[in-house]
């Protein structure tokens, strides 16, 4: 389903008196309710996952796919201090350009407005996301290759 299929969609079910609506096409699924947004992304298998891998050319390694952020990350300050980064969408959250590149940041590291934090692909188009404002990187809140949803912290950032 493409863009002007989904704007038409939208179009029927604020003209007809619709409450909800879902259409399934394949793997790809959407509902759309009045009133509320909810956004539903595929669950990963430990298997979609394996492929996934080989297909980019990186070793299999499920194991760290399925573990959840290190929370153990040193944090500067307090968890309160500092500016949270949040995702502008749902999507696919990247910590560097390629698969074979460095992260574009790290914990602690200092960082300037307007520099590129991450990544976060949103139907199959690559966006970056910049820092709002200059300072340290406290504390990176998502995995590489992880979905996010709108809102979810992604980064906080403490002033320098």
């Amino acid at each position: 389903m493409d863009i002007k299929e989904l704007r038409e969609l939208f179009k029927l079910v604020e003209k007809f008196d619709f409450n909800e609506v879902e259409i399934i096409e394949g793997d790809f699924k959407i509902r759309i309710e009045k009133g509320r947004v909810k956004a539903q992304i595929p669950e990963l298998s430990e298997r979609s996952l394996q492929k996934e891998s080989v297909r980019l050319g990186k070793e299999s390694n499920t194991e760290s796919a399925f573990e959840s952020p290190d929370m153990s990350q040193e944090s500067f300050e307090s968890p309160e201090d500092g500016e949270i980064i949040t995702s502008p969408f749902v999507g696919t959250f990247y910590r560097s350009p390629s698969p074979e590149a460095p992260a574009f940041v790290e914990v602690g590291q200092q960082v300037e407005k307007g520099q590129a934090l991450c990544i976060v692909e949103a139907m199959k188009l690559m966006n970056e996301i910049e820092c709002e404002t200059s300072g340290k990187i406290a504390q990176i809140y998502v995995e590489n290759a992880q979905a996010v949803e709108f809102g979810e912290k992604l980064f906080r950032i403490v002033p320098a």
